[in-house]
């Protein structure tokens, strides 16, 4: 049996879904040692596990690149918080207007998921080099644990989600790669039920062996219990499953307080770290800055918004109760080349007087948790407790607010605080609109997809409008394309359907 050889920068030679060949199995680089040399100590598995969590740092999945492929702009460009400004690049065109294909996908988020994938497994595979005992029962926890996120985020990208429709659980499902094998070729599961199901148990597994520290310093890269009982809460809910994502939802929501007012801007340029369940690092100044989808430059002199801020969704804040969200969000203000006409900005990734920070990427925070669980108790039937998680959230978001809402004006309240809250982060906003499409007894508001508002991107809602406005539920289009390089290299790999 050939040698497979571990680059210690990247963990892996191939993807999961591609085959290495003799050349690149027997060639040594000059970077690189063999696995058969490495995964003896603890200090190795440490160290491979940072790299398994660098993994999200990649371009193409947490960090900007200007083809919109990372994971926290694609799904709002796709979604309707924000209009395409003729005056930029027209980064991430395709990913707006819905004209995608497999040849021009426009994310990343596959295959370097299924590289952060193939870090874990290869983790996983020499873990029998450790002795038994705490150490090893964290180490295979966090690999599980990380595989499941990655996993997760293929999910709900390029499958449908669970809730999506009445008969989504059994449509196609993905790849879900539990070894490590250079010269595998998977194929999909049966069903996205099935694929769910293994996310699940990946994390149930882990989340007894994880730490429990929730210490304001610790290092919030490192999955640990409750960034992992958070994340599995948010899976049941896309799920259906309102009760399990309850039961998951609530230990993170009952220990961990949310970011207050006044420390949302420092949030966002990586001062403070309220909240924060589980973040991903970037911490040599050569990392590629993330958020540089929304705007491009380092000052007002030389700003290039790429998509600004539909008026509409800015209207939807208010001037004086939130002030400190609002200033931490947006910025309105009159870029070079737009002839001293006002845009509204995505500012929550940009430092300073609109100039593009190196921040840690926020990826789970308790806040997106309490949602969760406001929304499955609502669903549950449990309006009342609904209300009360809601208002854990807008305690610390207004300096008044009028609440006592009843009945579905309930949801509707949980689904505006989610566009408000988690705007311009992980996609939230596209995730939201595809996984309720299915869901019963709410308004059509949510069920029915896409309508943009028709505005120009000045902040006065004039100028051109974006070109597709409309995306309606059950369109194909919801599902993002396997890359056509994917396919031709593993001919068990099935494209998704309507492409």
């Amino acid at each position: 049996m050939k040698k497979n050889i571990l680059v210690l920068s990247l963990l892996a030679c191939a993807l999961s879904f591609t085959s290495c060949s003799d050349d690149d199995i027997n060639q040594k680089p000059y970077d690189a040692i063999e696995v058969a040399d490495y995964y003896k100590t603890e200090s190795d598995f440490t160290n491979a596990l940072n790299g398994v969590y660098k993994g999200f740092a990649q371009a193409g999945y947490y960090a900007g690149l200007s083809s919109a492929s990372d994971i926290i702009s694609v799904g709002d460009i796709m979604a309707d918080n924000l209009i395409l400004d003729p005056n930029g690049r027209k980064s991430g065109q395709r990913a707006h207007t819905w004209t995608y294909n497999s040849n021009a996908v426009p994310t990343d988020i596959y295959s370097t998921s299924y590289n952060i994938i193939s870090r874990a497994n290869i983790i996983l595979a020499n873990i029998d080099n450790l002795v038994d005992g705490d150490f090893k029962n964290n180490v295979i926890a966090q690999a599980k644990a990380v595989r499941a996120l990655a996993h997760f985020e293929v999910a709900r990208t390029y499958a449908q989600i669970p809730t999506q429709a009445a008969d989504a659980a059994t449509t196609v499902g993905i790849a879900y790669i539990d070894k490590y094998d250079v010269e595998a070729l998977p194929k999909r599961d049966a069903t996205i039920g099935e694929s769910y199901a293994k996310i699940i148990t990946d994390l149930e597994a882990a989340i007894p062996y994880l730490d429990s520290d929730i210490t304001i310093n610790r290092p919030k890269h490192i999955m640990n219990k409750y960034a992992a009982q958070a994340l599995l809460g948010k899976v049941y809910l896309y799920k259906g499953d309102y009760a399990k994502s309850i039961e998951f939802s609530k230990p993170a929501v009952d220990v961990v307080d949310p970011a207050k007012q006044f420390e949302l801007a420092g949030l966002w340029t990586s001062k403070n770290s309220q909240g924060v369940l589980f973040e991903i690092p970037f911490i040599n100044s050569s990392d590629i800055t993330i958020g540089t989808n929304f705007s491009q430059g380092a000052t007002n002199s030389n700003i290039v918004i790429e998509y600004a801020v539909d008026k509409d969704f800015y209207a939807l804040y208010n001037q004086t109760t939130e002030s400190e969200r609002i200033n931490a969000y947006f910025k309105i203000f009159n870029p070079v080349n737009h002839d001293n006409q006002e845009v509204i900005a995505v500012n929550k990734y940009i430092t300073g007087a609109v100039k593009l920070g190196l921040n840690n990427g926020r990826y789970l925070r308790v806040e997106e948790a309490i949602l969760n669980l406001a929304e499955a108790q609502y669903l549950s039937g449990d309006t009342g407790s609904a209300l009360t998680t809601l208002n854990k959230l807008r305690d610390v978001r207004y300096s008044t607010y009028a609440g006592g809402e009843t009945g579905a004006a309930i949801f509707d309240a949980i689904q505006l605080e989610r566009r408000k809250e988690l705007a311009f982060e992980n996609g939230d906003r596209w995730f939201t609109l595809k996984r309720l499409q299915g869901v019963n007894g709410i308004s059509s508001v949510y069920t029915s997809g896409i309508q943009r508002s028709g505005n120009g991107y000045l902040a006065n809602g004039t100028g051109s409008a974006s070109s597709s406005q409309t995306l309606k539920a059950r369109d194909h289009k919801w599902q993002l394309p396997i890359p056509q390089t994917v396919l031709n290299l593993n001919k068990n790999m099935t494209q998704t359907p309507g492409y």
